[in-house]
């Protein structure tokens, strides 16, 4: 008798601990503060370039902001004819070769 109560005793003891256990992660979990969303969608991306964008037009004098982008156009401008040259340079290379 004294045997089947000593297991007993084992036996509750492991199961409060167990169930003690627990209850302390829970609160652990509950004291961790919960991670915020990470906005890597590239809608989110967009919005914060267009953001920055916005905060970087108002830091600079509009003049400069609008000959940059003059300055751009007229890059992507001269960039296309470059490319355009060599395209055509190509083809005539490859006609120049078929024939």
């Amino acid at each position: 008798m004294k045997l089947i109560g000593i297991l007993l005793l084992i036996i509750v003891a492991i199961l409060f601990l167990t169930t003690s256990r627990e209850t302390t992660y829970e609160t652990h979990k509950n004291t961790i503060e919960t991670p915020q969303k990470t906005f890597d969608t590239p809608i989110h991306t967009y919005n914060k370039r267009i953001e920055a964008q916005n905060i970087a037009n108002t830091i600079q004098s509009p003049n400069s902001y609008l000959g940059s982008r003059i300055e751009a156009r007229g890059s992507a401008k001269k960039s296309l004819n470059e490319s355009n040259k060599r395209i055509e340079e190509q083809n005539k290379a490859m006609d120049a070769f078929l024939k």
